[in-house]
């Protein structure tokens, strides 16, 4: 994963007088269909996004027309780019957003696509009952929309709140055509716990702002499902335990120091350590995985480094601004000199820097240090990390937790669980982009420790 630029470079053999139509592509990765809607209005071109799948339609995005038809379509509250070169019949180029990089071609018309086995995916008919409900966040004043899944004729039921990762997920974490969270609901709640899960604010049936959010805010919806489940009279409210992955395992972390008489946390995936580390570890990983060569792999972490201890010693967003100029300019030329960026793509990418790096979520992301939170953790606690994660590695993180845990009587339980990668499957490549090919959704092995845990402090 490039954090801050993706070179570009495409052969161009035909060229096309306007880019204006209906395109039609599907990301593999995610098993998505995306549709761009491209017009003209006087001299200005202007495009919107579809997406059917997540019922998502006429999404407003950027599009910038430049030399060579090629263009650029840009969501940057999201993080969304694909760049590529318009022809008679098609828009070839390369799609990016997180860590999903992939060679894209859009089409006149939509192309049909295999779709990929997910054999774990819950099927009717359910053994439970299922119930759509909506929650306060009193703070902020909005609604969060989730699926409670419920044990049949049972009364004060022990429950668990799930919390996605980073990104803007739905309540099944739905990634690259997997349901993470549905099948991990399905699985606990067949052995007699109530789940919830839920819409991050500000996306599909939930409230509130994403854009703008920080993970101590993400964190405030967790905290606000846990009072939710509190109020009902079927929930057991002495018996809650919050399960979070990759970034919500972090937030499981300052919801197990803030919340009063929380049962227990379960953190998938989730870090102990600062997240200039967390970052600086995942992007040589990354790159090391897409074949990234030496030279630039060692320019960019040298540029990814600076980057990171500007925000680490920032007092502010704008004094990080500043400084983060200074060294983009700086380093831009030592990437041209090495051949790794074009002299025409310098302030596009000292632009991308601080568009990523400055967005409110990162920022307070690279600052944040969970120990402290890990330190106050008053609760039963289980850390599981796949062994093959590249994205939060199992030595460092849980290094940090067996030495942050507090000496306690709680249960503590630390484990690697060995050939699972960021999100749990049985890998062979250990890549990002073979998340959706992998059939297996979430590993029996990591939902039998989450069972045996649950059934040790509740039974």
């Amino acid at each position: 994963m490039k954090l801050f630029f993706l070179f570009l470079s495409i052969s161009l053999t035909s060229l096309a007088q306007s880019p204006c139509g209906d395109w039609y592509a599907t990301l593999k990765a995610a098993d998505l269909q995306l549709v761009f809607h491209i017009t003209k209005d006087k001299k200005n071109h202007k495009v919107t996004i579809d997406s059917p799948k997540q019922k998502a339609f006429d999404i407003p995005a950027e599009i910038s027309l430049l030399k060579g038809n090629r263009l650029k379509v840009e969501m940057k509250n999201i993080g969304f780019v694909f760049e590529g070169v318009y022809y008679a019949d098609s828009i070839a180029g390369v799609f990016q957003q997180g860590a999903i990089i992939e060679n894209m071609t859009f089409y006149k018309e939509a192309k049909q696509n295999n779709k990929p086995k997910r054999p774990q995916n819950p099927k009717p008919p359910f053994s439970y009952d299922i119930e759509e409900v909506k929650f306060m966040n009193l703070q902020d004043s909005f609604y969060l929309a989730g699926t409670l899944t419920l044990p049949k004729n049972n009364n004060q039921t022990p429950a668990i709140v799930l919390i996605s990762g980073s990104g803007p997920q739905n309540r099944d974490e739905e990634i690259m055509g997997h349901k993470p969270f549905w099948v991990l609901a399905d699985y606990l709640t067949n052995i007699g716990y109530a789940v919830l899960r839920y819409d991050d604010r500000g996306t599909h049936a939930s409230g509130g702002d994403y854009a703008s959010a920080t993970t101590l805010d993400f964190a405030l919806d967790g905290e606000s499902a846990i009072e939710y489940l509190k109020g009902r009279d079927d929930i057991d409210s002495n018996k809650i335990v919050v399960i979070g992955h990759s970034e919500g395992g972090l937030i499981c972390n300052i919801l197990g120091a803030r919340v009063k008489n929380l049962s227990g946390i379960v953190s998938l995936a989730g870090t102990s350590i600062r997240g200039d580390s967390i970052l600086q570890i995942q992007t040589r990983l990354i790159s090391e995985s897409n074949n990234t060569s030496e030279k630039e792999l060692e320019i960019t972490q040298n540029y990814n480094r600076e980057i990171f201890k500007a925000i680490v010693t920032s007092l502010s967003i704008s004094q990080a601004k500043t400084e983060l100029e200074k060294i983009s300019k700086r380093w831009t030329k030592v990437m041209y000199k090495n051949d790794i960026i074009k002299r025409n793509e310098k302030k596009e990418v000292i632009k991308s820097v601080s568009q990523t790096m400055l967005n409110p979520w990162m920022y307070e992301f690279v600052k944040y240090s969970p120990s402290e939170d890990i330190k106050n953790l008053d609760c039963h606690v289980l850390v599981l990390i796949g062994s093959n994660d590249i994205q939060v590695t199992s030595k460092e993180n849980i290094e940090g937790y067996k030495k942050l845990l507090p000496k306690n009587r709680k249960l503590q339980t630390v484990k690697e669980l060995p050939g699972l990668n960021h999100l749990f499957q049985k890998c062979s490549l250990c890549t990002i982009s073979e998340y959706g090919q992998l059939e297996e959704t979430f590993s029996m092995d990591a939902m039998e420790e989450i069972r045996d845990f649950l059934q040790e402090i509740w039974d």
